[in-house]
């Protein structure tokens, strides 16, 4: 055989390797939930001492270490999170309010892919700002071993201040009665907000009276913003991943993007566009609505909901008449958990 003929067979058996190496490295991982979950060994793998290495600039996750608090994980990886099963967990949490003695951790269960640490990290960067729970990337699959949770679903852990297990589950809520979400609100002792009734309040034809029986939402953009300034929208902002994120931190343009994503849901939901009223103060350039009402930028607006003339704002009123949500400046995107759920539709979290 020729030097060259061992050269491209060579050459070909390496490319058959790789091949079957990536294929591996992104297979499903989905293992089936079974009606109970197996039981917890701690031979095998103590929870206790399990320690997740924290990584930019948080401290390592040492479970041991959380006793005198009631804490609880949020796990999921890459199939999870495609099949947005922990949709309803993060509502339902991003909506409860609290007690000062619990804690929550978010884990991304990423075991058999720390050959690509160094990418996941990159990407990991400039999201975490953005989630609501600090959040610890497994590459041994620690946690999910722990507590014996199937790989390919969300997971939920609640440890008492004991540090013993008060709940454990594994795949998505059915709904948002399900019982396991009024399981884990017990677990974590949470309780639904109290929320204010709105202020009397004008937003162009928009007043109390008119959104009555309606959840009313209101942008307020700090300045105006052209459609090629929006990421994500068909004729919008071309960038890389770096671009992108900086233009996402301008808290006008971030705002726009969620009308642009609003009117497109909205549109395709009639049930949910009968019950909603959208009204954007400002301008925003080249870009089409048909659910939104624009209206000119006037302080009169502003004044009832104390927003400052130049601060970008989203403000929504449910149909109770109270005042379910109020942010000034850049909305960070678990916020639009709370915002899908009061408007009824699934909104885009612009880090896709």
């Amino acid at each position: 055989m020729s030097r060259l003929k061992r050269i491209l067979l060579a050459l070909t058996i390496l490319l058959l390797v790789l091949i079957g190496v990536v294929a591996w490295i992104f297979r499903s991982r989905a293992e089936p939930i079974p009606e109970q979950l197996a039981e917890i060994n701690v031979a095998e793998a103590d929870p206790m001492k399990v320690v997740i290495p924290g990584s930019a600039g948080l401290p390592d996750l040492k479970l041991a270490d959380l006793k005198g608090k009631t804490a609880y994980l949020v796990v999921g990886d890459r199939e999870s999170m495609q099949a947005g099963e922990s949709k309803l967990f993060d509502r339902a949490l991003g909506r409860w309010q609290l007690p000062a003695d619990v804690v929550g951790y978010a884990i991304a269960d990423t075991e058999g892919f720390k050959l690509f640490s160094s990418k996941i990290d990159e990407i990991l960067g400039p999201m975490r700002p953005e989630i609501r729970l600090p959040l610890y990337v497994d590459y041994e699959g620690a946690i999910t071993k722990a507590f014996k949770l199937p790989k390919g679903h969300v997971g939920v852990v609640v440890l008492g201040p004991d540090g013993a297990v008060t709940l454990r589950h594994s795949g998505p809520p059915v709904d948002k009665d399900d019982k396991i979400l009024k399981e884990l609100k017990a677990a974590l002792r949470a309780e639904e907000p109290v929320l204010p009734p709105a202020p009397a309040f004008k937003v162009g034809d928009l007043d109390n009276a008119a959104c009555e029986g309606k959840t009313c939402m209101f942008v307020f953009l700090a300045r105006p913003v052209k459609k090629t300034e929006l990421p994500g929208v068909e004729g919008g902002f071309d960038g890389d991943m770096e671009a992108t994120w900086k233009q996402l931190l301008d808290p006008s343009v971030r705002l726009a993007g969620l009308v642009a994503d609003s009117d497109k849901k909205l549109k395709a939901a009639d049930e949910a566009a009968a019950k909603v009223r959208v009204a954007l103060v400002g301008t925003l350039e080249g870009l089409e609505l048909s659910q939104w009402k624009t209206v000119a930028a006037a302080d009169e607006s502003r004044a009832p909901f104390e927003i400052p003339a130049a601060e970008a704002a989203l403000v929504i009123v449910d149909s109770s008449g109270k005042l379910a949500l109020r942010e000034l400046g850049l909305v960070r995107m678990h916020k639009l958990s709370r915002v899908s759920e009061l408007l009824g539709v699934d909104l885009s979290d612009r880090r896709e």
